[in-house]
Order: C-alpha cells, then sequence, then structure tokens
C-alpha cells in the first residue's frame, strides 16, 4: 500500500512538473492580413462607455455615458483584400448619461449609417486602423468572429474624457 502510494505522489508530481507555459506569446488563431480577413461579417454587438472629469470649483464632476447597441438586423461590414471596406449599419442604440449626484438619463435612436474606406492591419500587434487614423486592438479573430476594441483618451486643460467601445462581428 505504501508503494502505491508513493507511486501516485510519484506521478502526480511527475505530471505537474512537465506542465510547463507552452505560451511563445504569439497570437491564437489565424495570422491577420487582408486576405484573412476578406469577406463579409454581421454586425451583433456593440457597447461603449465614456468617463468624462470636468474640473470644476471645489473638484471634479464626472459624467458616465454608455452606450449600448442591440436589434442589428442585416447590418455588415465587408473587408475587400485591397485594403478597402464597407459598411452598412442599421441598429437601435440606448445611451444611458449619468451625471455624477443625478439620476440616469436614457435615451433610444435607430442609427442607419452607410460607409466606405480603407484599413490596414498590424498582426504583429493585433491591430486594424480604419482610414489612416482610428486603430483598434483586434482581441479575437478566426473563421468565425471577429472583435475590434477601441480606446481614447482625450485630455485638455480642464477635461479628461476616457472611451472604450466594442464590435463584435460574425463572419456570413
Amino acid at each position: 500500500m505504501k508503494n502505491l502510494k508513493f507511486i501516485l505522489v510519484l506521478a502526480i508530481s511527475v505530471m505537474a512538473i512537465s506542465c510547463g507555459n507552452d505560451d511563445d506569446g504569439t497570437p491564437a488563431g489565424p495570422t491577420l492580413t487582408p486576405a484573412l480577413l476578406e469577406g463579409t461579417y454581421n454586425f451583433t454587438f456593440f457597447e461603449s462607455e465614456e468617463v468624462i472629469e470636468q474640473q470644476v470649483t471645489g473638484g471634479t464632476a464626472t459624467t458616465t455615458i454608455t452606450e449600448v447597441g442591440d436589434t442589428f438586423g442585416s447590418s455588415n461590414i465587408v473587408f475587400n483584400a485591397n485594403g478597402t471596406y464597407t459598411t452598412s449599419f442599421q441598429y437601435r442604440l440606448t445611451t444611458t448619461t449619468q451625471l455624477e449626484n443625478n439620476d440616469p438619463v436614457e435615451e433610444t435612436e435607430i442609427i442607419v449609417d452607410s460607409d466606405t474606406g480603407s484599413y490596414t492591419v498590424n498582426d504583429a500587434d493585433q491591430t486594424i486602423t480604419f482610414d489612416g487614423g482610428n486603430t483598434g486592438d483586434v482581441t479575437s479573430f478566426n473563421n468565425s468572429q471577429l472583435r475590434i476594441e477601441f480606446m481614447d483618451v482625450d485630455v485638455s486643460t480642464d477635461r479628461t474624457s476616457t472611451t472604450n467601445q466594442e464590435f463584435r462581428f460574425e463572419r456570413q
């Protein structure tokens, strides 16, 4: 019985030691290139949060603006291998504005928009840049989905605005 316990403990120890970290820092999933990104993606998810900190007499006033999209219908983005894209969006957007120490205010609107432009991708950084300026982190990219997150910080003399946005798409 002692030998069985010893062998069991030894086997577990060997398994625990041999389970190392195989992560070499390369991104999981396919390489991010225009040729692999090419295709039509349905727009399935949108959330945004902007936090505005305004310096006022006696301190800082904070406003939080949250946007949530839904009812995306046939909204989509088409990526072409030549680095161009076309969007066609129609969805409901609910915006909630929360001024510090006040009740939230909620507004709903229907967004209808279409656009064309250019994009570039950076596989090493896992980023996508639209129209030469708006760069987002590609947090997931595989044969069925694409997720992009944007973060922007705007600082002025008496105001700081931090915006985080997430877009999700499913490949058709």
